[in-house]
């Protein structure tokens, strides 16, 4: 069933792209894209070289609490990694990370998979905070219809609401509530119910991190505001490559924060189609033309893809299984 549905969502997302991409023209995305020459492809690859440092550096930080020998080099490994199966699998970017907590060597893989979570937590409160500001600053300063400030509002007010539930649940035990949400609806696992004091002490080292570690968290939250911003400025860049008019700093942030929107959704392995309209979307909002937001988005498809690629080979050369 998992499958029929998979093979459904990939087809519905190609013949969404199809559409963006016809709609929006093939002969300007690829006026665009053959702009940029392979020098400044080769600096938008370094600069994503320097994201994934800095998001492993993020991890660190938090890891160290619970198991300080563990190397950068095997962090960063394990984070491309990760990242490379949430990438290919429909799971609003989350679907990796047991991936990413497995290829870690640790004498307590409980602490790992804790590691884990406290990190894409901290990343996604992150993502929420700024998408909060861009959606603010987008029905202030972008004129549009009703309907799409009407959605933008919904958006806010959504995203303030997960934020705020998301960073309490963690302190309070995150899986465990969650399970007990299941549970009261009737929904049960036997994997949960064979692993539950395991569980049990996972949510304990969450929470601890959280009572116990405020000024880590506040580091790891400012590095991550730092890592969003840099993210931007690769957007940025990779306009200024296309030699796109009218790009500023702020309007790079805008397009990231809102297209930021689609990707906490889980919706169709890798986005496809969804990914290309909703950037389109908000590139005609924002004046610049569906078109260069196509093109966008396929020239940062095809720097994710390399970096998928490593990361699915750093997980065939890390071919061991760590129990939970």
């Amino acid at each position: 069933m998992r499958k029929k549905i998979l093979r459904i969502s990939l087809i519905i997302g190609l013949f969404l792209f199809l559409f963006v991409f016809f709609k929006s023209g093939p002969v300007q995305i690829w006026e665009y894209i053959k702009k940029l020459t392979w020098q400044n492809f080769l600096i938008l690859f370094v600069l994503r070289f320097f994201y994934y440092l800095l998001r492993t550096l993020n991890w660190k930080i938090i890891f160290e609490k619970y198991e300080p020998r563990v190397s950068f080099f095997q962090l960063f490994l394990a984070r491309i990694a990760g990242d490379s199966i949430s990438y290919i699998t429909p799971s609003a970017q989350i679907g990796g990370e047991p991936v990413r907590a497995m290829m870690v060597s640790s004498l307590n893989t409980r602490k790992n998979f804790a590691s884990v979570i406290v990190d894409k937590t901290i990343e996604v409160f992150t993502t929420i905070f700024f998408i909060i500001i861009g959606v603010a600053i987008a029905l202030y300063r972008i004129t549009m219809t009703r309907q799409y400030q009407f959605l933008f509002l919904a958006f806010l007010i959504a995203a303030i609401f997960f934020g705020i539930l998301l960073f309490f649940r963690q302190k309070q035990g995150f899986i465990m509530g969650f399970i007990n949400t299941l549970e009261r609806m009737k929904i049960r696992f036997k994997f949960i119910a064979k692993n539950k004091l395991k569980i049990e002490e996972i949510d304990d080292h969450i929470s601890d991190f959280y009572r116990n570690h405020r000024k880590r968290f506040l580091v790891v939250f400012l590095l991550y505001s730092f890592t969003f911003l840099f993210w931007t400025a690769e957007i940025y860049l990779a306009l200024v490559f296309m030699n796109v008019d009218g790009i500023n700093f702020l309007t790079s942030f805008l397009i990231l924060t809102l297209g930021s929107l689609v990707i906490l959704i889980p919706t169709i392995p890798a986005s496809l189609g969804i990914y290309e309209a909703t950037y389109g979307t908000i590139f005609v909002l924002l004046g610049l033309g569906a078109d260069v937001g196509i093109s966008l988005t396929l020239i940062r498809r095809i720097l994710v893809f390399i970096w998928v690629g490593m990361g699915l080979l750093a997980i065939l050369k890390n071919q061991k299984e760590i129990s939970l």
